[in-house]
């Protein structure tokens, strides 16, 4: 084995050579020895420790050739004075190749290594490129979606479950698939105890406390793909490519999402989301927490195409954004107050009408009635509160403030009026989801009514509580229908999602606004607390359509009756749907109605309508 000075290139290893590794690294202030521990990897003995000695430094970044050495048959710890750690900047994690392995792992005290990947090993790939008013957001978890379908032991939890499913994601309408964390996180929850030995000695002795990080938020190996996730560590970087390549050329693209702990440096962040695109070609990150180093990764020059997501953006970013729209906020605001109103919680009109047209043309919002840190959608119209107890905190975790009803009985019940309900409520949020601006995500089968049985945080929940169960019944097939048709209806009224904001008046002389809101009167705008119901208007004539859109809100429990604007000689209105009365043998097809200037919108329910040509006979 030979040992020379490095070229300082990329932090980690770097294989340079069959036979040859360059470890990169920085070491903290107050080390005063350093070195790295090579290990067989197979059988975990330390081979050999590398000295890090001045000579092989700049400041306090060491970078160290070996040659002589296998890199397929070691693994590695860093030392610093007398403490082994896992290089943060590892590309893959050895000892963890089977998921909440407790038996296998506990003999090796639950240890595990850095080991060293191929990343610079050329691959195919087709490169996809979504326009953000086309976007269809589809949001998973690996093995939460997987075992949901209730696939074999040989897909379910791997990447191969989600590449057998890309048809069905297809099918739906999505553009884009953001994935809960696959990077390699520790799933068993360990408590480091003390024991003392028979020499009367303290020892470390770390002890798995019977509980699975299922979500995989906290501190990680956030440069490593999973190994359990991706065939093992020996074909991890093939199985993450593969599931990579097979989203592309389906032509989707793929969002990760980051969860950096607070003690991860700005610079690991910003090199982390650079190095996913340049060796995995990630097409976005949806970024966790309130930390992030936003203004560096939103001016960062290579990310440039590379969306980014993030719940709160400081506006002087946001108004120095130009050229390709990258930036997009992504929080709960839209939830919660089209929950507000549509579970009479004192919602506002006003608030709903605003974030109805969110957008803004240096940079995209993203919409959602459900997300995984809170109630599913069906459990938000089944639960008035959150039941988290199987969660071991005394039912303290989870967010309060849900803006749930349950609509007479606390979860599940064979009530069918109570059951009709709840369909009702869950075709009025993805229909006024689908009908936003911006760009709208679902949560992994809230499409087909699952629920995580009131668990509004489910993160530790390794079973069906936590698993996005795909279960087939007349009702929820027939959901999942009409979120398709929805998807269908967006895609063809570009009037809906134009890439820049309204501007609610007639700008370029069309005969009417782009958009424009209406009441029980036509052009009736002024939109009061008291009032539930909305009509709003999209002019398709401004994005070079034929037909304009009409879309009635009742959040009233009463039937309300609304003015239909009158259309240019030649048009009628025509009705597609209202979640009223949507059934299994529903279709959007637009039906003549008789009353072309007024509609009966039924309570609770929202009817969409086109203005179409018709022929004179």
């Amino acid at each position: 084995m030979k040992v020379i000075k490095g070229d300082f290139g990329d932090f980690g290893p770097r294989i340079k050579g069959k036979d040859t590794v360059v470890f990169t690294l920085s070491i903290g202030a107050s080390t005063e020895i350093a070195s790295i521990e090579l290990f067989d990897k197979a059988t975990k003995k330390r081979i050999q420790e590398i000295n890090l000695s001045k000579e092989f430094s700049v400041g306090r970044v060491f970078s160290v050739e070996v040659s002589g050495i296998s890199p397929d048959e070691v693994c590695y710890l860093i030392k610093e004075d007398g403490t082994e750690y896992v290089d943060p900047f590892a590309t893959s994690i050895v000892g963890r190749d089977k998921w909440a392995d407790v038996s296998a792992r506990s003999k090796n005290k639950f240890q595990v290594y850095g080991g060293i990947t191929n990343i610079q090993k050329q691959w195919k790939d087709t490169p996809v490129n979504i326009e953000p008013t086309d976007m269809v957001l589809y949001k998973l978890h690996m093995r939460g979606f997987t075992y949901g379908f209730g696939m074999s032991e040989a897909k379910a939890g791997t990447y191969k479950g989600v590449i057998s499913k890309l048809n069905y994601l297809k099918e739906m309408g999505v553009t884009s698939i953001e994935i809960m964390p696959i990077y390699d996180f520790e799933e068993l929850f360990i408590e480091n105890k003390i024991n003392i030995s028979k020499n009367g000695h303290r020892v470390n002795a770390p002890e798995f406390i019977n509980k699975i990080n299922y979500w995989g938020f906290g501190e990680a190996n956030y440069f490593a793909p999973k190994a359990s996730y991706f065939g093992g560590e020996n074909n991890c970087l093939e199985g993450i490519r593969s599931m990579i390549s097979s989203i592309h050329k389906a032509g989707m693209e793929v969002i990760m999402e980051m969860s950096f702990s607070n003690e991860t440096s700005d610079d690991c962040v910003l090199e982390c989301l650079k190095y996913y695109v340049q060796y995995y070609h990630i097409d976005g990150f949806h970024l966790l927490g309130c930390t992030a180093p936003i203004k560096r990764i939103a001016s960062e020059p290579y990310l440039a195409d590379t969306k980014i997501f993030y719940e709160f953006i400081p506006e002087e970013i946001l108004c120095s954004e130009s050229g390709k729209k990258h930036l997009f906020i992504y929080n709960d605001s839209f939830m919660n107050v089209t929950r507000q109103i549509q579970n009479h919680m004192n919602g506002s009109m006003v608030q709903f009408a605003n974030h109805m047209r969110r957008q803004n043309q240096a940079y995209g919002f993203v919409n959602y009635m459900a997300n995984v840190n809170g109630f599913s959608l069906w459990d938000s119209y089944s639960y008035g509160e959150k039941h988290n107890v199987d969660n071991g905190e005394d039912n303290r975790d989870g967010t309060n403030n849900n803006y749930s009803f349950n609509y007479g009985v606390e979860g599940k019940t064979n009530n069918k009026t109570i059951n009709a309900n709840r369909f009702r409520q869950m075709r009025n949020a993805f229909a006024a989801l689908f009908l936003s601006q911006s760009v709208p995500l679902i949560v992994a089968a809230d499409e087909m009514a699952a629920s995580h049985l009131g668990n509004n945080n489910p993160y530790c929940q390794d079973n069906k509580i936590g698993y996005t169960v795909f279960s087939k019944t007349k009702n929820k097939t027939t959901l999942q229908k009409f979120v398709k048709q929805l998807v269908e209806f967006r895609k063809n009224h570009k009037c809906l999602r134009p890439e820049h904001p309204f501007l609610m008046n007639d700008y370029k002389h069309l005969g009417l606004p782009d958009m424009s809101f209406h009441g029980s009167e036509p052009w009736m705008m002024s939109i009061g607390e008291e009032q539930k119901a909305l009509g709003v208007l999209y002019n398709g004539a401004y994005v070079g359509e034929k037909e304009e859109v009409f879309v009635c809100y009742n959040y009233h429990y009463d039937d309300v009756s609304m003015a239909l604007p009158l259309l240019s000689p030649g048009k009628r209105w025509r009705i597609c749907f209202n979640t009223a009365d949507y059934n299994d043998k529903s279709d959007f097809k637009p039906k003549p109605i008789h009353d072309q200037q007024t509609i009966l919108v039924p309570g609770n329910s929202i009817s969409v309508l086109v203005g179409v040509k018709v022929d004179k006979k």
